[in-house]
This record gives structure tokens, sequence and C-alpha cells, in this order.
């Protein structure tokens, strides 16, 4: 039997974070504007770590970002031979125990020609210095949204890849309750022809008691704009500790061409949010998402990153990161650096 858990015991991402773990291994070699996007964004703000293949990799990195003009010396590396970007699907949680502790949390990886990335977790959890505890269960880290405090969004994604290894409904809700401390869970309906099922592409938590929700025009995309509504239907009656979850709908951009865009799919760190951006879309649709999270998010700096290709991968921004809680002590506070009035997106030729 584990350890009580406190009922908040996984972070919103929305909280202070001590840090960001960023996969830069794919990144850096095939999307490097992304990565100079979001390295520039956010270095002076939040201490980031970076996952490369090894010091090759790093050097190549640390001149990369020299050549752009930033502070390359305020990077952390850390080496681990993974094949994929996707470090949220692989790496780990986070959860914290009555007593304090914090610990890291490793479900399986359903990837099994990607042993290495499935090492991640233990490996990260050797660096920090905390315990690690392994999960019964197949969880991409896409597939779990939490709002702080127990309420936990997922999609049938998560029931459907572990329901031939003996979990059934009851046994993986028992599961998200021992081991994250999810007192609420909600299954969302996944999109139609979009492939990874994970929730994360069409919601996020910018608050314990707030929940951005997808919207397509039915115009568009009949069938998903059905969808999510029918997911909103489910969230009405969602009790938080602070009232009922208020439900604000985002627009989603264009599927025709079968790349699933989504301005969900974001990075919190300490007061920054970073939206994926698709120049070649609606703008229009674009302007309003970045509007309401500044509505929801005052005094927060949202900042748009050009994900055109890297969505293509069928990830964006949050795919590509971790948030690390609580752990302060580990990480030394970054240093502010003097920012150009424009700013390294509108003088960078290429970063679009």
């Amino acid at each position: 039997m584990l350890d009580t858990w406190i009922s908040a015991c996984t972070p919103g991402e929305f909280e202070t974070q001590a840090a960001l773990v960023l996969g830069l291994n794919d990144l850096a070699a095939n999307c490097p504007h992304v990565m100079v996007e979001v390295i520039d964004a956010l270095i002076d703000r939040i201490p980031l770590l970076g996952i490369v293949r090894g010091e090759e990799q790093r050097q190549e990195i640390l001149t990369f970002l020299s050549d752009w003009g930033l502070p390359s010396h305020l990077m952390r590396f850390v080496f681990m031979p993974v094949m994929g970007m996707w470090v949220r699907d692989y790496g780990p949680g986070f959860a914290r125990r009555s007593d304090g502790t914090v610990t890291i949390l490793d479900a399986e990886y359903g990837q099994s020609e990607r042993r290495n990335d499935d090492k991640v977790p233990s490996a990260l959890a050797a660096l920090l210095r905390v315990p690690v505890v392994h999960i019964p269960l197949i969880a991409d880290g896409g597939l779990i949204l939490s709002n702080g405090e127990g309420l936990c969004l997922t999609t049938g994604k998560l029931y459907s890849r572990n329901a031939g290894r003996g979990n059934d409904e009851n046994r993986i809700q028992q599961i998200l309750r021992d081991y994250y401390g999810f007192h609420t869970g909600v299954s969302f309906f996944t999109l139609e022809r979009e492939e990874t099922g994970h929730a994360d592409m069409f919601a996020t938590f910018t608050g314990a008691d707030c929940l951005v929700l997808g919207r397509y025009d039915a115009a568009v995309d009949g069938g998903n704009a059905a969808i999510l509504e029918k997911n909103a239907e489910m969230l009405k009656s969602i009790e938080t500790r602070r009232g009922l979850l208020k439900v604000v709908r985002m627009p989603m951009p264009s599927n025709k061409d079968g790349v699933f865009r989504t301005y969900t799919n974001v990075i919190y760190a300490n007061g920054v949010l970073l939206v994926p951006s698709y120049p070649d879309q609606d703008q229009k649709l674009e302007r309003d998402a970045l509007d309401i999270y500044a509505g929801l998010l005052p005094g927060w700096e949202i900042i748009p990153i050009n994900c055109t290709e890297v969505i293509k991968a069928r990830g964006a921004l949050r795919c590509m990161s971790i948030n690390i809680p609580w752990l302060t002590d580990r990480f030394p506070p970054p240093a502010p650096r003097k920012r150009s009035h424009c700013g390294l997106r509108d003088t960078a030729p290429g970063l679009g």
C-alpha cells in the first residue's frame, strides 16, 4: 500500500516551476529555429535543462546559440541517447507525498523499440536526487492534464492502451488515485483522425478552476466540432475546490491537410506562456487565441512560437518539454539579460 498523498500532489503547469526540460536532440537537428525561439524566450526566465545525445551535439548547440547572440552559458545539458524529442511522453511525472517528499513518477512507455527513451525518468531521478516510483500503466505525458488540486483530464486512449494488460477502467482510476493523487478524473473523447489521442492537443488548464478547450468550426470539421462539444458537455458539472470548473473555448486551426494544429499544446514557464504559431494559417484565429490567453493569464507574457514545421511530427511545445516543480534548490535562478527592443524573433532571418 502506498503512503498517503496530499490532495494536490500532482502540480498544475501554470504553477511556479523550478526548471524546464527540453528534448533538444531531434529538435536541434530538424527544427533548429524552434529551438532558438524557445530558448530565446525562456533562457533568462527559468532554468533550462536540455537533453542531448552527447558532447558533440552539446557543443554544436552551444555554438549555434552563441551565433544567434544568446547567453548559451545559461543552458544546462544532460546526455541521454534518446530517439525522439517528445520528452513529455516518455519523460517523468512529478508528485509530492504527505511528508513533503518529491517523487518522480515513471509510467511505462509503450514504444518497445525505444528502450533508451524509457530510461529517461530514472536517469532524471538520479540527476535530481529524488526517488522514483514505477507506475504499472502505459501513460504518455500528453494523455494527462492536472489542475494541481486533484482533478485529472485524460482521453479514452489511456484506457484503450491499457485494456489488454488486465487493467479495466476501475483499476486505471485506482492507479491514478494511488500514484498521482487524482480524486476526480474525466475521460475525453479523442479527435477523429488525430493519431496521438492526447488531451494536450485540444485542452490545457490555465488555473485550478479554468480549462481552455478547443472548438472547431463545424463548417471546417463537423465531426471533430461535435466531439469537442461532447467533451465540453461532460465538463459542465465538474467541481473544483474553487467552485464549478470554468471552460473557455479556444479556436482550433484547420486540419484539412491532415496536420492537426493546436493552440493548447503550450509551455508554462513562471509568468511566460509560449503558444504555437502558424503564420501560414488564419491569423484572425491566432490573434483570438493569443487574446484568450492574455485575458486568462493577466500579467503573463504571451509569446507565439512558429511551429509550422514541428507540428507535422504530431506535436508542439508541450510535447517537447517537461516542467520540473518544487525542486528550486537544485537550480540556481537564471541571471537576467539585456534584451533588444525588437527581440530575436523579429531580427533573426528565417525564424518566421
